[in-house]
């Protein structure tokens, strides 16, 4: 392109393409290398136009000697990233490096010699520290018992970094009050931190990454023959070459049709061609290889690993779930449940109840030693039976929220005095005091409040068993009915084999508790069915949010693709090109047919004069390379094509962070429409943000560029208004103009979150160190030193996210499967980072949300077959070769059954080469499908009345609690409480002890004498509700003697709010108080011990004092 190509005319295509590629080499005479293959003219003259593309002499198409090469290439590449992947990641083999255990955290079954050595020399040396370590724990217990602002408030608001240090510590994922080791910390030490759930997300993370390293290896193939060929229009963007839409070499200068056309290989002077009709029936193979190591991955995960970690969690952790159980359907309230308090500080009602559950644990024992015999009596049967805590949930008229908005008021209204900010406390206090209004008028005091459920504690693990297998038919509805039925009334009562098991004439369900930290106190008042109109009005409204961001989302990127320039380019074939009557232009007229076989004829001279449609379709079909590389074309002629398409791009990423914005309102209208179902647990929780999170971001990110530059067949309801593309099939422009920027999207996915949450993580350190001088109050320097919670919904979902998108597009752009490997792997290890050194300790989740995300991951692959056998079934982008014989002929019959219902072509997609085994698999997901619905129905219906025969025609086999390895069977409530408060506390079911609810605990504690005190004097001063004024007058009825219960709550308050060590041990030792006596008073010792702060210890003394009628210290 001389200033000499002005004035003389264009030459042919076959003549320039040395002169494009920078080819020194001159023109081939014979494009075929073997002279005795009869190819026919036409193609003859292909290869000859591909020989002097590739700047070869000749293509050799008999020799595959360099296909052979990069087989072998891929499968060691293959090979060696799925090691480089698999290899950090639990070895088993007794000569796995030390190194790479420490790396994934995991326990080796073999070869933990060197481990086993080190633990041992680190507890030989260890005991000349101990002492010291005994100290450091003790204090860092101490600190575990407190919460984040109450002491800071109530005792001593000054700034003390060294508390809040410690807070951090305490308040952190950290065992023991020790920070855990990034390295080797694995899967059993996370289940220990947050429950199974949170280890099932990093062993689904760990999993997913070796499958998608699998899928990349067994799909690289294609990569590899992509990037080689040069089908696909060149618009600059390298990740286009690596679809299935660039494979085979381009077809501009000859006369061929685009199926018939060849992969080019070339080393030196050597090149060799395959049809790429051989090579797409190998890819068809390899993706549903890829399928179905997806497939299988994700079933054993869903129906194998999810119920062995949860069943390996139980039996190796120590947690108050296997002492406890709940108890509902439960009696709302009888006439005086809460009049007599015994010495024990429990109602009428909490005797009552504990009375029937040792009753029935004792019927239980009876029955196994029966059973047993005398020679051999069952495991822990001679044990007193045992309640150790019974925690009764009120019903509080779901004003617990209120209470905690309340709770929040009087700290900040704290922070307010102590500030010296006397407008804003005012303005607090009115605020508090409508509130308590409103309280006041709709909450009754705790104990006159109804009993909605009951969470009990008992002595021995095993005693749960017995419980719950006594109860099992508790678990129906209709046979409670019928037991209150039949009890209720007295000709029926001794026919009422249930009658024993009623409370208060309330057939009760008992079934295991979950674990203390994963409740959510303030939904435990919400009824059932109150719960279940909620979700199906919040699943409407969902639906509609979700139907209104689609639309905008997409009016977004409808607007950026008709501000922006079309660059279609057609070869004139209908089944290769884009329907270019949908292409929208700003004046309604139809768009220019840019003929590249045309325009790559064309002279500069001609071009300079053409209009700009011309000029960019010339600028087009030479390629973007092809104009970087000429300076004429860059600065010349081309130049405007260049700024449309980056006005475009730059369009296009604006509409992407329009989206953006879309998908952060919606996702927080989203998350507060998920709290407003009122779920009982934070797994719950979790789960419905999981899958509301998840079908937003998969559809706006997913479906909405597919639907903009989609063009729908005729006959499908609506798909003019859906559906506003040219792309009415996968194209080879689908895939530059499509397909790259989902890739782009996907690679930017692989790296982001990662990289935001480490980011976010090591923001709030500098935060702390920047700004913990400048806190005026403990409360604010407490916040500054709390880390965040460990979004699970939100990990979980963005999962999801990258799963489906991958699985929908994967099979023609098989980057995908690296880009979603390097996902699992970035976010493995930077959400194991975050969740160690910056986040709180999460709640004990259960299996729920990794069950549900598991359930939901399988319907990936149905979507990746339909999209698979839209992409591989394309006759001009990935050419196939029709089936043949018996194939053939049921393909024939499938069409023939289905003519006048299928759209045009379907027959032909689904038999090919390429496509027919997809389809298979695809028909077999669908019947597999329905059977599992069939059964699931069956299931729920008909297997349950099944079940329930087996049970009462026999019963011994129900009854019978069989040995377990449960670690614990082995100890006593009593020994697993110290334990679990040491690693992982609460080892308590009271609302005060929740990590997330003791600061409603303590105001509760408030509100409710000030309640008493209004209702009784009228009095709104908080100094009115003093504990002791009730006390006077009032008769002794303490469970020593009075004497000694004076002088012990003396003692409790010199050592638990003077903070005066061992008072109360000194006090024991000086008055010589008897063992009996000492333990009668353990209790109450230990329910002033579990106070949050000074003064919510000072409280539960006057509670003491006021119970026992005593004045309170």
């Amino acid at each position: 392109f001389g200033p000499q190509a002005l004035q003389r005319p264009r030459p042919a295509l076959a003549e320039r393409l040395p002169v494009l590629c920078g080819c020194s080499k001159g023109l081939a005479m014979s494009g075929i290398c073997n002279a005795g293959h009869d190819v026919g003219p036409t193609m003859e003259a292909a290869f000859k136009v591909w020989a002097n593309a590739s700047n070869c002499e000749c293509i050799m198409i008999d020799d595959d000697s360099l296909f052979v090469r990069l087989w072998a290439l891929c499968i060691l590449s293959a090979v060696l990233f799925c090691a480089a992947v698999t290899a950090p990641f639990c070895p088993r083999s007794r000569r796995c490096h030390r190194w790479c255990r420490r790396l994934c955290g995991c326990c080796c079954k073999h070869g933990d010699e060197d481990q086993d050595e080190q633990d041992a020399s680190e507890s030989a040396g260890g005991n000349k520290t101990s002492k010291g370590d005994e100290e450091a724990q003790e204090a860092k217990a101490s600190i575990d018992s407190a919460e984040w602002w109450e002491e800071s408030v109530v005792d001593d608001p000054t700034p003390d970094i060294a508390k809040a240090e410690q807070h951090l510590i305490s308040s952190s994922a950290t065992s023991k009050g020790n920070w855990l080791p990034l390295w080797k910390t694995g899967l059993p030490e996370i289940a220990e931190l947050g429950g199974p759930g949170t280890s099932l997300y990093f062993n689904l993370l760990i999993v997913l990454g070796i499958v998608f390293a699998y899928m990349t290896a067994l799909t690289c193939s294609s990569v590899a023959f992509n990037v080689l060929s040069n089908f696909a229009p060149d618009n600059g963007n390298i990740l286009a070459r690596t679809t299935i839409g660039n494979i085979g070499s381009s077809t501009l200068g000859v006369d061929i049709p685009p199926e018939q056309r060849y992969i080019i290989l070339k080393d030196g002077d050597d090149c060799q061609g395959s049809e790429v009709a051989l090579m797409t029936r190998v890819i068809g193979w390899l993706d549903l290889s890829s399928t179905l190591v997806f497939l299988v991955a994700v079933l054993i995960f869903r129906f194998v690993i999810i119920p062995k970690v949860a069943r390996e969690t139980d039996e190796r952790e120590v947690t108050p779930s296997d002492y406890a159980v709940e108890i509902d359907h439960l009696p709302a309230n009888f006439k005086g449940m809460e009049d007599e308090v015994d010495t024990d500080g429990r109602t009428a009602y909490e005797r009552e109840l504990t009375d029937l559950i040792c009753q029935r644990v004792t019927v239980a024992r009876e029955r196994e030693r029966t059973r047993a015999g005398a020679e051999q009596p069952p495991e822990g049967t001679d044990a007193p039976v045992q309640v150790e805590e019974m925690v009764l949930v009120r019903d509080f008229k779901q004003r617990l929220g209120m209470m905690k908005a309340s709770a929040a008021l009087v700290k900040e209204k704290g922070i307010a005095e102590y500030c010296g900010d006397e407008k804003k406390a005012e303005q607090l206090q009115k605020k508090i005091e409508s509130v308590e209004s409103k309280l006041q008028e709709k909450v009754k005091p705790t104990n006159e409040a109804d009993v909605v459920r009951a969470y009990v504690i008992l002595s021995a693990s095993r005693d749960v068993e017995r419980l719950t297998m006594d109860f099992r038919f508790a678990s129906y509805s209709w046979l409670r009915a019928i037991s209150e039925c039949l009890g209720n009334f007295g000709h029926f009562e001794a026919c009422c084999p249930q009658r024993h098991r009623m409370f208060r004439g309330k057939a009760i369900r008992i079934r295991r508790a979950p674990e203390p930290s994963n409740i959510m106190w303030d939904n435990q008042d919400v009824p059932y069915w109150e719960r279940k109109a909620r979700q199906g009005c919040i699943c409407v409204v969902f639906l509609i949010i979700v139907i209104l961001s689609f639309v905008l989302v997409f009016a977004a990127n409808v607007g950026a693709k008709r501000s922006a320039q079309s660059s279609s380019q057609l070869l004139g074939l209908e089944d290769c090109d884009p329907d270019i009557s949908r292409i929208p232009t700003s004046d309604g007229s139809e768009a220019y047919r840019c003929l590249v076989q045309n325009a790559t004829n064309w002279t500069l001279d001609f071009v300079l004069g053409a209009s700009a449609e011309e000029q960019a379709c010339y600028c087009g079909s030479l390629g973007y390379s092809a104009i970087v590389s000429d300076p004429m074309l860059f600065n010349g002629v081309c130049r405007d094509w260049l700024i449309a398409i980056g006005t475009g791009i730059g369009l296009g990423v604006a509409a992407t962070g329009i989206v953006v914005a879309i998908n952060v309102i919606c996702k927080a209208v989203l998350l507060a429409l998920a709290e407003q179902e009122k779920p009982l647990s934070f797994s719950a929780l979790n789960a419905a943000k999981m899958v509301k999170i998840f079908a937003l971001q998969t559809l706006n990110t997913g479906f909405v560029i597919f639907c903009v530059n989609f063009s729908p067949p005729n006959g499908i309801p609506l798909g003019n208004v859906i559906f506003l593309g040219e792309f009415k099939d996968a194209v080879r422009g689908w895939y530059v103009v499509v397909g790259a920027a989902i890739l782009s999207n996907m690679l930017a996915n692989a790296v982001t979150p990662a990289a935001t949450n480490v980011g976010l993580m090591i923001t709030a350190k500098l935060m702390r160190c920047c700004c913990k001088s400048r806190q005026k109050h403990q409360a604010r320097l407490v916040e500054l030193y709390t880390n965040p919670e460990f979004d699970m919904a939100a990990r979980f979902a963005q999962l999801l996210n990258t799963i489906f998108v991958t699985m929908m597009y994967s099979a023609g752009l098989p980057m995908l499967n690296l880009f979603a490997c390097l996902y699992m792997l970035f976010t493995y290890w930077s959400d194991k980072i975050v969740l160690l050194r910056g986040s709180r300790r999460p709640p004990a989740y259960d299996t729920q949300i990794a069950q549900q995300a598991a359930s939901i991951m399988i319907y990936a692959v149905p979507l990746h077959c339909m999209f698979a056998i839209w992409m591989f079934g394309q006759p001009c982008t990935f050419p196939s070769t029709p089936l043949g014989g018996q194939l053939a002929d049921l393909a024939a019959q499938g069409s023939a059954a289905g003519a006048g219902t299928a759209p045009d072509g379907i027959s032909e997609r689904l038999s090919k080469e390429s496509t027919w085994m997809i389809f298979a698999l695809l028909v077999m997901l669908i019947i597999l499908y329905a059977l599992w619905t069939v059964l699931w129905i069956l299931g729920g219906t008909l297997g349950e009345f099944l079940r329930i025969i087996l049970m009462f025609a026999r019963p011994k086999r129900g009854i019978k609690v069989a040995p377990s390895p449960d670690e614990s069977n082995n100890i006593m409530w009593k020994d697993a409480a110290r334990e679990i408060e040491e690693r992982c506390p609460p080892a308590s079911y009271k609302m005060t002890r929740h990590p997330a609810f003791k600061s409603l605990g303590v105001y509760m504690q408030r509100g409710e004498t000030i309640r008493k005190s209004r209702s009784q004097r009228g009095s709104s001063a908080w100094q009115a509700a003093a504990t002791s004024e009730n006390a006077r007058g009032k008769a002794f009825n303490g469970p020593v003697a009075e004497h000694l219960a004076s002088s012990f709550l003396k003692a409790l308050h010199e050592e638990f709010v003077q903070e005066q060590e061992g008072a109360v041990e000194k006090f024991f030792d000086e008055r010589g108080v008897s063992a009996a006596d000492r333990e009668a008073l353990a209790s109450s010792k230990e329910y002033v011990r579990t106070g949050a702060s000074a003064h919510e210890r000072e409280v539960a003394i006057k509670e003491l004092a006021d119970k026992w009628g005593l004045e309170s210290p």
